[in-house]
């Protein structure tokens, strides 16, 4: 991403999907440029290919003003994920009790990741990791770990703005007791794009609360981001000092 003074923003949240990366260098660890040049370039083949699918759905939807949300797509994000082995009793309290989500399966195994819908397209590579389930027609299916692959997921945003033609899928982490390695992509829409409309012109749900997208999301990943994204993430204090100060 590249720099924003604090006038060109409207939130700490914003701010804080602008800023540029910080990186590691040769002080950190000795291979800290491959590995930055691995990740760019991981990155840059995700942002192609998701706009590439924005594109196709834009078409085949006959809904051209789709690609045009995603024109700046700042709350983009790419995870490295590592997930370790865990018994039950670390599991309670990785989420709030008021959360909603449970770290168990209905056969009694652990969960990694709780059941749950991604907000708009996901891009995630496992490699042969397995662990990884997608709930259709109420059951729980093994996705295959194909090395070398890419699936793409769809989420509640994307099935509410596309009338439901496009559905979100239901999908959650088993707990393999070794470690598990994936690199999820979030491909999101600009901080500012409206998302009040659907294709037809409906008030979609997250339009009933929400005109933009920066603000819907902010609190979304609150859930899951407390210490990067709070209850302050969306005030506009200090904005021109943030900028100085990074």
């Amino acid at each position: 991403s590249t720099q924003s003074t604090g006038s060109e923003v409207s939130c700490r949240a914003e701010f804080i999907s602008r800023e540029p990366n910080t990186w590691p260098t040769k002080e950190n660890f000795p291979q800290s440029q491959e590995f930055r040049s691995v990740l760019e370039n991981g990155f840059k083949i995700r942002m192609f290919l998701a706009r590439k699918i924005t594109e196709m759905i834009a078409q085949g939807l006959n809904y051209p003003g789709f690609v045009n949300m995603f024109t700046e797509a700042e709350f983009t994000s790419f995870y490295l994920k590592k997930y370790k082995a865990r018994e039950s009793k670390d599991n309670s309290h990785i989420y709030r009790s008021d959360s909603g989500y449970s770290m168990k399966a209905e056969d009694g195994r652990d969960l990694s990741i709780p059941s749950h819908i991604d907000t708009t397209i996901t891009l995630l590579t496992t490699y042969t990791n397995g662990g990884l389930q997608a709930l259709y027609k109420n059951e729980w299916y093994d996705v295959p770990s194909v090395m070398g692959s890419m699936m793409m997921m769809s989420g509640s945003l994307i099935k509410d703005l596309s009338d439901g033609e496009l559905p979100a899928l239901r999908h959650r982490v088993i707990d393999i007791k070794t470690d598990r390695y994936s690199t999820p992509f979030f491909f999101n829409p600009s901080f500012h794009a409206h998302i009040n409309r659907s294709n037809s012109g409906r008030e979609t749900e997250v339009g009933k609360e929400f005109l933009k997208f920066g603000p819907w999301q902010v609190t979304q990943l609150h859930r899951d981001e407390p210490l990067l994204l709070h209850s302050t993430s969306l005030h506009c204090n200090n904005l021109a000092k943030l900028a100085t100060t990074n």
